[in-house]
Protein backbone atom coordinates (compact mmCIF):
# COMPACT_ATOMS: atom_id res chain seq x y z
CA UNK A 1 0.00 0.00 0.00
CA UNK A 2 2.84 2.39 0.87
CA UNK A 3 4.52 1.64 -2.47
CA UNK A 4 1.28 2.40 -4.32
CA UNK A 5 0.82 5.71 -2.47
CA UNK A 6 4.35 6.79 -3.33
CA UNK A 7 3.83 5.96 -7.00
CA UNK A 8 0.55 7.90 -7.16
CA UNK A 9 2.15 10.94 -5.49
CA UNK A 10 5.12 10.84 -7.84
CA UNK A 11 2.96 10.59 -10.95
CA UNK A 12 0.66 13.41 -9.83
CA UNK A 13 3.59 15.70 -9.06
CA UNK A 14 5.16 14.87 -12.41
CA UNK A 15 1.97 15.67 -14.33
CA UNK A 16 0.63 18.50 -12.15
CA UNK A 17 3.49 19.90 -10.04
CA UNK A 18 1.62 23.14 -9.20
CA UNK A 19 -1.38 21.42 -7.61
CA UNK A 20 0.36 20.66 -4.33
CA UNK A 21 0.91 23.48 -1.83
CA UNK A 22 3.59 21.42 -0.09
CA UNK A 23 6.66 20.17 -1.89
CA UNK A 24 6.60 16.40 -2.36
CA UNK A 25 9.97 14.75 -1.71
CA UNK A 26 10.75 11.04 -2.20
CA UNK A 27 14.25 9.90 -1.23
CA UNK A 28 16.02 6.64 -2.11
CA UNK A 29 19.31 5.65 -0.48
CA UNK A 30 21.44 2.62 0.29
CA UNK A 31 22.69 2.09 3.85
CA UNK A 32 23.77 -0.99 5.81
CA UNK A 33 24.94 1.01 8.83
CA UNK A 34 22.89 0.44 11.99
CA UNK A 35 24.05 3.59 13.76
CA UNK A 36 23.91 5.91 10.73
CA UNK A 37 21.04 8.36 10.18
CA UNK A 38 20.84 8.87 6.40
CA UNK A 39 17.36 10.43 6.58
CA UNK A 40 18.53 13.06 9.06
CA UNK A 41 21.64 13.71 6.95
CA UNK A 42 19.44 14.17 3.87
CA UNK A 43 17.11 16.51 5.77
CA UNK A 44 20.08 18.69 6.69
CA UNK A 45 21.45 18.63 3.16
CA UNK A 46 18.01 19.34 1.65
CA UNK A 47 17.62 22.38 3.91
CA UNK A 48 21.06 23.73 2.98
CA UNK A 49 20.36 23.28 -0.73
CA UNK A 50 16.79 24.58 -0.86
CA UNK A 51 16.36 26.67 2.27
CA UNK A 52 13.20 24.66 3.04
CA UNK A 53 12.63 22.18 5.84
CA UNK A 54 11.58 18.61 5.13
CA UNK A 55 9.16 18.90 8.05
CA UNK A 56 7.06 21.18 5.85
CA UNK A 57 7.11 18.75 2.89
CA UNK A 58 5.30 15.54 2.05
CA UNK A 59 8.38 13.37 2.61
CA UNK A 60 8.85 9.65 2.07
CA UNK A 61 12.14 7.74 2.19
CA UNK A 62 13.25 4.25 1.12
CA UNK A 63 16.36 2.22 1.96
CA UNK A 64 16.94 0.09 -1.15
CA UNK A 65 18.90 -2.61 0.75
CA UNK A 66 15.53 -3.75 2.05
CA UNK A 67 13.20 -5.67 -0.25
CA UNK A 68 10.37 -3.12 -0.06
CA UNK A 69 12.79 -0.28 -0.79
CA UNK A 70 14.28 -2.09 -3.77
CA UNK A 71 10.80 -2.86 -5.12
CA UNK A 72 9.69 0.79 -4.65
CA UNK A 73 12.76 2.00 -6.54
CA UNK A 74 12.09 -0.42 -9.42
CA UNK A 75 8.45 0.67 -9.60
CA UNK A 76 9.53 4.31 -9.60
CA UNK A 77 12.16 3.71 -12.29
CA UNK A 78 9.59 2.06 -14.54
CA UNK A 79 6.91 4.69 -13.90
CA UNK A 80 9.24 7.59 -14.67
CA UNK A 81 11.02 5.87 -17.54
CA UNK A 82 14.47 6.01 -15.97
CA UNK A 83 17.02 3.88 -17.82
CA UNK A 84 19.72 4.22 -15.19
CA UNK A 85 19.51 4.97 -11.47
CA UNK A 86 22.26 6.49 -9.36
CA UNK A 87 21.90 6.66 -5.59
CA UNK A 88 21.22 8.67 -3.56
CA UNK A 89 18.19 9.73 -5.58
CA UNK A 90 15.62 12.38 -4.75
CA UNK A 91 12.39 13.14 -6.53
CA UNK A 92 11.19 16.66 -5.70
CA UNK A 93 7.82 17.72 -7.11
CA UNK A 94 8.17 15.05 -9.79
CA UNK A 95 11.66 16.13 -10.90
CA UNK A 96 14.44 13.56 -10.51
CA UNK A 97 17.81 14.49 -9.00
CA UNK A 98 20.44 11.74 -8.95
CA UNK A 99 23.47 12.15 -6.75
CA UNK A 100 24.67 14.99 -4.57
CA UNK A 101 25.98 16.99 -7.55
CA UNK A 102 22.55 17.35 -9.17
CA UNK A 103 21.02 18.37 -5.87
CA UNK A 104 23.74 20.96 -5.34
CA UNK A 105 23.25 22.48 -8.80
CA UNK A 106 19.90 21.73 -10.48
CA UNK A 107 17.83 21.42 -7.31
CA UNK A 108 19.48 24.48 -5.76
CA UNK A 109 18.67 26.52 -8.87
CA UNK A 110 15.07 25.27 -8.98
CA UNK A 111 14.56 25.96 -5.26
CA UNK A 112 15.45 29.62 -5.79
CA UNK A 113 12.23 29.94 -7.81
CA UNK A 114 10.03 28.58 -5.01
CA UNK A 115 10.13 31.73 -2.93
CA UNK A 116 11.54 35.22 -3.13
CA UNK A 117 15.30 35.43 -2.66
CA UNK A 118 14.74 38.29 -0.20
CA UNK A 119 15.46 37.67 3.47
CA UNK A 120 12.23 38.80 5.12
CA UNK A 121 12.17 39.13 8.91
CA UNK A 122 8.89 39.73 10.73
CA UNK A 123 9.41 41.82 13.83
CA UNK A 124 6.61 42.05 16.38
CA UNK A 125 6.93 44.82 18.93
CA UNK A 126 4.97 46.74 21.54
CA UNK A 127 5.04 50.56 21.54
CA UNK A 128 7.07 52.16 24.35
CA UNK A 129 8.82 48.81 25.11
CA UNK A 130 12.42 49.19 26.29
CA UNK A 131 13.41 45.68 25.19
CA UNK A 132 11.86 46.36 21.80
CA UNK A 133 14.09 49.39 21.48
CA UNK A 134 17.15 47.19 22.03
CA UNK A 135 15.92 44.64 19.48
CA UNK A 136 15.15 47.38 16.98
CA UNK A 137 18.75 48.57 17.19
CA UNK A 138 19.90 45.06 16.19
CA UNK A 139 17.45 44.98 13.27
CA UNK A 140 18.52 48.43 12.09
CA UNK A 141 22.16 47.30 12.12
CA UNK A 142 21.53 44.32 9.81
CA UNK A 143 23.24 44.64 6.40
CA UNK A 144 21.19 45.56 3.34
CA UNK A 145 22.30 42.35 1.56
CA UNK A 146 23.77 39.00 2.59
CA UNK A 147 25.47 36.36 0.44
CA UNK A 148 23.56 33.09 0.75
CA UNK A 149 24.91 29.67 -0.20
CA UNK A 150 22.51 27.22 -1.86
CA UNK A 151 24.36 24.05 -2.75
CA UNK A 152 27.10 25.14 -5.13
CA UNK A 153 25.34 28.45 -5.90
CA UNK A 154 25.79 31.81 -4.18
CA UNK A 155 23.04 34.44 -4.37
CA UNK A 156 22.70 37.97 -3.03
CA UNK A 157 19.67 38.33 -0.77
CA UNK A 158 18.11 41.65 0.26
CA UNK A 159 17.45 41.89 4.00
CA UNK A 160 13.96 43.28 4.68
CA UNK A 161 12.32 43.90 8.05
CA UNK A 162 8.53 44.06 8.35
CA UNK A 163 7.65 45.77 11.65
CA UNK A 164 4.27 44.90 13.16
CA UNK A 165 2.75 46.62 16.19
CA UNK A 166 1.33 43.66 18.11
CA UNK A 167 -1.19 45.88 19.89
CA UNK A 168 -2.58 46.98 16.52
CA UNK A 169 -2.46 43.50 14.87
CA UNK A 170 -3.19 40.87 17.57
CA UNK A 171 -4.73 38.51 14.98
CA UNK A 172 -1.49 38.42 12.96
CA UNK A 173 0.52 37.79 16.10
CA UNK A 174 -1.78 34.97 17.22
CA UNK A 175 -1.59 33.29 13.81
CA UNK A 176 2.21 33.41 13.88
CA UNK A 177 2.39 32.12 17.46
CA UNK A 178 0.17 29.17 16.56
CA UNK A 179 1.89 28.41 13.24
CA UNK A 180 5.35 28.33 14.83
CA UNK A 181 4.20 26.57 18.00
CA UNK A 182 5.57 29.29 20.26
CA UNK A 183 5.15 28.25 23.94
CA UNK A 184 2.95 30.46 26.08
CA UNK A 185 5.87 31.78 28.13
CA UNK A 186 7.73 32.82 24.94
CA UNK A 187 4.82 34.77 23.43
CA UNK A 188 6.35 38.12 24.32
CA UNK A 189 7.73 41.13 22.52
CA UNK A 190 10.15 41.64 20.99
CA UNK A 191 9.94 38.53 18.82
CA UNK A 192 11.07 37.89 15.24
CA UNK A 193 9.96 35.25 12.72
CA UNK A 194 11.98 34.21 9.68
CA UNK A 195 12.03 31.06 7.57
CA UNK A 196 11.18 28.16 9.88
CA UNK A 197 12.59 29.89 12.95
CA UNK A 198 11.67 32.43 15.58
CA UNK A 199 13.64 34.28 18.25
CA UNK A 200 11.86 35.53 21.35
CA UNK A 201 13.22 38.25 23.61
CA UNK A 202 15.86 40.94 23.13
CA UNK A 203 18.69 38.69 24.38
CA UNK A 204 18.06 35.94 21.80
CA UNK A 205 17.55 38.45 18.99
CA UNK A 206 20.78 40.26 19.85
CA UNK A 207 22.83 37.07 20.16
CA UNK A 208 21.51 35.03 17.23
CA UNK A 209 19.68 37.09 14.61
CA UNK A 210 22.71 38.62 12.78
CA UNK A 211 24.44 35.23 12.42
CA UNK A 212 21.33 33.31 11.37
CA UNK A 213 20.44 36.00 8.83
CA UNK A 214 23.96 35.77 7.39
CA UNK A 215 23.52 32.00 7.06
CA UNK A 216 20.47 32.59 4.85
CA UNK A 217 17.88 31.20 7.24
CA UNK A 218 15.55 34.14 6.54
CA UNK A 219 15.51 33.74 2.74
CA UNK A 220 11.98 33.45 1.39
CA UNK A 221 10.35 34.89 4.48
CA UNK A 222 8.32 33.21 7.21
CA UNK A 223 6.61 30.08 5.93
CA UNK A 224 3.35 30.86 7.71
CA UNK A 225 2.95 34.48 6.71
CA UNK A 226 1.89 36.33 3.58
CA UNK A 227 2.66 40.06 3.84
CA UNK A 228 -0.47 42.16 3.58
CA UNK A 229 -0.40 45.13 1.23
CA UNK A 230 0.50 48.33 3.07
CA UNK A 231 -2.46 50.17 4.47
CA UNK A 232 -3.41 53.29 2.56
CA UNK A 233 -5.46 56.08 4.05
CA UNK A 234 -8.68 57.30 2.49
CA UNK A 235 -8.19 60.61 0.70
CA UNK A 236 -11.65 61.93 1.56
CA UNK A 237 -10.68 63.07 5.10
CA UNK A 238 -7.50 64.58 3.63
CA UNK A 239 -9.48 66.58 1.04
CA UNK A 240 -12.02 67.66 3.66
CA UNK A 241 -9.29 68.84 6.05
CA UNK A 242 -7.48 70.72 3.27
CA UNK A 243 -10.62 72.55 2.13
CA UNK A 244 -11.56 73.51 5.68
CA UNK A 245 -8.02 74.75 6.41
CA UNK A 246 -8.05 76.69 3.12
CA UNK A 247 -11.13 78.59 4.31
CA UNK A 248 -9.15 79.90 7.28
CA UNK A 249 -9.49 83.65 7.57
CA UNK A 250 -5.78 84.02 8.31
CA UNK A 251 -4.90 82.67 4.87
CA UNK A 252 -7.67 84.48 3.02
CA UNK A 253 -7.03 87.85 4.66
CA UNK A 254 -3.41 87.81 3.46
CA UNK A 255 -4.55 86.85 -0.03
CA UNK A 256 -7.15 89.64 -0.18
CA UNK A 257 -4.58 92.22 0.93
CA UNK A 258 -2.18 91.00 -1.77
CA UNK A 259 -4.91 91.14 -4.43
CA UNK A 260 -5.88 94.68 -3.41
CA UNK A 261 -2.31 95.81 -4.04
CA UNK A 262 -1.73 94.09 -7.42
CA UNK A 263 -5.17 94.56 -9.01
CA UNK A 264 -4.35 98.08 -10.33
CA UNK A 265 -1.60 96.52 -12.48
CA UNK A 266 -4.19 94.29 -14.20
CA UNK A 267 -1.76 91.37 -14.22
CA UNK A 268 -2.85 87.83 -13.25
CA UNK A 269 0.55 86.11 -13.28
CA UNK A 270 1.59 87.47 -9.84
CA UNK A 271 -1.53 85.94 -8.23
CA UNK A 272 -0.76 82.56 -9.86
CA UNK A 273 2.89 82.76 -8.74
CA UNK A 274 1.75 83.66 -5.21
CA UNK A 275 -0.55 80.61 -4.94
CA UNK A 276 1.94 78.20 -6.53
CA UNK A 277 4.70 79.30 -4.14
CA UNK A 278 2.34 78.87 -1.16
CA UNK A 279 1.52 75.37 -2.40
CA UNK A 280 5.22 74.56 -2.76
CA UNK A 281 5.99 75.90 0.72
CA UNK A 282 3.29 73.75 2.31
CA UNK A 283 4.47 70.63 0.42
CA UNK A 284 8.09 71.23 1.47
CA UNK A 285 7.01 71.80 5.06
CA UNK A 286 5.03 68.57 5.02
CA UNK A 287 7.96 66.61 3.56
CA UNK A 288 10.27 67.99 6.26
CA UNK A 289 7.84 67.16 9.08
CA UNK A 290 7.23 63.66 7.67
CA UNK A 291 10.97 62.99 7.42
CA UNK A 292 11.37 64.07 11.05
CA UNK A 293 8.55 61.73 12.09
CA UNK A 294 10.11 58.80 10.23
CA UNK A 295 13.56 59.51 11.68
CA UNK A 296 12.28 59.00 15.23
CA UNK A 297 12.05 55.68 17.08
CA UNK A 298 8.87 54.10 15.66
CA UNK A 299 8.06 52.40 18.98
CA UNK A 300 7.12 55.59 20.71
CA UNK A 301 6.21 57.75 17.71
CA UNK A 302 2.70 56.39 17.24
CA UNK A 303 1.48 56.70 20.82
CA UNK A 304 3.26 60.06 21.16
CA UNK A 305 1.66 61.34 17.93
CA UNK A 306 -1.77 60.28 19.18
CA UNK A 307 -1.25 61.97 22.53
CA UNK A 308 0.04 65.17 20.91
CA UNK A 309 -2.83 65.18 18.45
CA UNK A 310 -5.37 64.69 21.19
CA UNK A 311 -3.92 67.40 23.43
CA UNK A 312 -3.35 69.93 20.67
CA UNK A 313 -6.64 69.10 18.98
CA UNK A 314 -8.65 69.46 22.18
CA UNK A 315 -7.24 72.93 22.80
CA UNK A 316 -7.86 73.99 19.19
CA UNK A 317 -11.40 72.58 19.20
CA UNK A 318 -12.22 74.65 22.28
CA UNK A 319 -10.69 77.77 20.69
CA UNK A 320 -12.55 77.28 17.41
CA UNK A 321 -15.86 76.66 19.17
CA UNK A 322 -15.28 79.83 21.20
CA UNK A 323 -14.48 81.76 18.03
CA UNK A 324 -17.58 80.36 16.32
CA UNK A 325 -19.71 81.61 19.21
CA UNK A 326 -18.29 85.15 19.11
CA UNK A 327 -18.34 85.25 15.30
CA UNK A 328 -22.05 84.33 15.32
CA UNK A 329 -22.60 87.33 17.63
CA UNK A 330 -20.62 89.61 15.31
CA UNK A 331 -17.95 90.18 17.96
CA UNK A 332 -14.90 89.53 15.75
CA UNK A 333 -12.61 91.40 18.12
CA UNK A 334 -12.76 88.51 20.61
CA UNK A 335 -11.52 85.82 18.22
CA UNK A 336 -8.59 83.96 19.79
CA UNK A 337 -7.48 81.33 17.25
CA UNK A 338 -5.75 83.62 14.79
CA UNK A 339 -2.35 85.15 14.18
CA UNK A 340 -1.19 87.66 16.79
CA UNK A 341 -1.85 91.24 15.73
CA UNK A 342 1.88 92.06 15.79
CA UNK A 343 2.67 89.21 13.37
CA UNK A 344 -0.24 90.16 11.14
CA UNK A 345 1.04 93.72 11.04
CA UNK A 346 4.53 92.62 10.02
CA UNK A 347 3.16 90.35 7.29
CA UNK A 348 0.99 93.20 5.97
CA UNK A 349 4.04 95.44 5.84
CA UNK A 350 6.06 92.80 3.94
CA UNK A 351 3.20 92.29 1.46
CA UNK A 352 2.99 96.02 0.75
CA UNK A 353 6.72 96.39 0.21
CA UNK A 354 7.07 93.38 -2.07
CA UNK A 355 3.89 94.17 -4.03
CA UNK A 356 5.39 97.59 -4.81
CA UNK A 357 8.57 95.99 -6.13
CA UNK A 358 9.33 96.56 -9.83
CA UNK A 359 10.14 92.85 -10.14
CA UNK A 360 6.59 91.89 -9.22
CA UNK A 361 6.62 88.26 -10.43
CA UNK A 362 9.69 87.03 -8.47
CA UNK A 363 8.55 89.17 -5.55
CA UNK A 364 5.20 87.33 -5.63
CA UNK A 365 6.99 83.96 -5.47
CA UNK A 366 9.05 85.12 -2.48
CA UNK A 367 5.95 86.58 -0.88
CA UNK A 368 4.07 83.29 -1.21
CA UNK A 369 6.78 81.48 0.77
CA UNK A 370 6.93 84.20 3.43
CA UNK A 371 3.15 84.35 3.89
CA UNK A 372 2.79 80.54 3.96
CA UNK A 373 5.47 80.30 6.64
CA UNK A 374 3.98 83.15 8.67
CA UNK A 375 0.38 81.96 8.57
CA UNK A 376 1.32 78.35 9.39
CA UNK A 377 0.69 79.02 13.08
CA UNK A 378 -2.96 79.54 12.24
CA UNK A 379 -3.77 77.95 8.88
CA UNK A 380 -1.33 75.06 9.39
CA UNK A 381 -2.91 73.63 12.53
CA UNK A 382 -5.08 71.13 10.66
CA UNK A 383 -2.14 70.38 8.36
CA UNK A 384 0.09 69.40 11.27
CA UNK A 385 -2.63 67.18 12.72
CA UNK A 386 -3.13 65.53 9.34
CA UNK A 387 0.61 64.80 9.10
CA UNK A 388 0.63 63.23 12.57
CA UNK A 389 -2.40 61.09 11.73
CA UNK A 390 -0.61 59.92 8.57
CA UNK A 391 2.54 58.94 10.50
CA UNK A 392 1.09 55.51 11.25
CA UNK A 393 0.96 54.50 7.59
CA UNK A 394 3.88 52.74 5.92
CA UNK A 395 3.40 54.60 2.66
CA UNK A 396 1.30 57.17 0.87
CA UNK A 397 2.44 60.22 2.84
CA UNK A 398 3.61 62.06 -0.29
CA UNK A 399 0.25 61.55 -1.98
CA UNK A 400 -1.48 62.80 1.17
CA UNK A 401 0.69 65.92 1.16
CA UNK A 402 -0.10 66.79 -2.45
CA UNK A 403 -3.83 66.14 -2.08
CA UNK A 404 -4.06 68.13 1.14
CA UNK A 405 -2.10 71.09 -0.26
CA UNK A 406 -4.14 71.16 -3.47
CA UNK A 407 -7.36 71.15 -1.43
CA UNK A 408 -5.90 73.89 0.80
CA UNK A 409 -5.15 76.12 -2.21
CA UNK A 410 -8.56 75.63 -3.87
CA UNK A 411 -10.49 78.21 -1.75
CA UNK A 412 -7.77 80.81 -2.40
CA UNK A 413 -7.84 80.01 -6.13
CA UNK A 414 -11.64 80.39 -6.10
CA UNK A 415 -11.31 83.81 -4.44
CA UNK A 416 -8.76 84.91 -7.08
CA UNK A 417 -11.06 83.80 -9.90
CA UNK A 418 -14.01 85.60 -8.33
CA UNK A 419 -12.05 88.84 -7.83
CA UNK A 420 -10.62 88.81 -11.36
CA UNK A 421 -14.11 88.07 -12.73
CA UNK A 422 -15.33 91.40 -11.37
CA UNK A 423 -16.13 90.75 -7.74
CA UNK A 424 -14.34 93.15 -5.40
CA UNK A 425 -12.02 91.90 -2.72
CA UNK A 426 -14.10 93.84 -0.22
CA UNK A 427 -17.17 91.78 -1.08
CA UNK A 428 -15.10 88.61 -0.79
CA UNK A 429 -13.80 89.67 2.61
CA UNK A 430 -17.33 90.51 3.71
CA UNK A 431 -18.59 87.11 2.56
CA UNK A 432 -16.01 85.19 4.61
CA UNK A 433 -16.54 87.43 7.63
CA UNK A 434 -20.25 86.65 7.50
CA UNK A 435 -19.58 82.92 7.33
CA UNK A 436 -16.68 82.82 9.79
CA UNK A 437 -18.73 81.03 12.45
CA UNK A 438 -19.42 78.17 10.03
CA UNK A 439 -15.76 77.95 9.04
CA UNK A 440 -14.72 77.74 12.70
CA UNK A 441 -17.28 75.00 13.37
CA UNK A 442 -16.06 73.03 10.35
CA UNK A 443 -12.47 73.38 11.57
CA UNK A 444 -13.41 72.06 15.01
CA UNK A 445 -15.28 69.15 13.38
CA UNK A 446 -12.29 68.29 11.15
CA UNK A 447 -9.99 68.23 14.18
CA UNK A 448 -12.39 65.95 16.06
CA UNK A 449 -12.54 63.55 13.07
CA UNK A 450 -8.74 63.38 12.90
CA UNK A 451 -8.45 62.66 16.62
CA UNK A 452 -11.05 59.88 16.46
CA UNK A 453 -9.40 58.38 13.37
CA UNK A 454 -6.01 58.28 15.10
CA UNK A 455 -7.40 56.22 18.00
CA UNK A 456 -10.08 54.08 16.32
CA UNK A 457 -8.67 53.19 12.89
Amino acid sequence: MKRLTVLVLAMLCLAFPALSEKHTVIYFYRSYCESCTPEEDFASHFSSVTGASLSGCDFTSWNVVRPEGEAALEDMRSALGLKEVSLPLAIVDGEVYQGAEEMNTRLARTALTWDSTDSLILYLYTPACESCGAADAVLSALPEHVSVRRGSLTVESRVLVDRIDISASPDVAQALFDAYGVPEDRRVTPIVFFGDHYLSGAADITARLPGETALGWAVGGPRAYTPAPPERPSLLPVIFSGLVAGLNTCALSMLLLFLSLILPSGRKAPAVAFLVSKFACYVLTGCLVTELFQAFNPHWLRPLARILMTGMGAVLIVLNLSDAFYASKGDLGRLRNQLPSSLRGRLHSVIRRLAASPALLPASVLLGFIVAGGEFLCAGQLYLMQLMSGARYDGGQLLMLFVYCLAFILPSAAVCLAVYAGKSQLRAASFFAEHMAGVKLLTALAMLVLILAAWLI
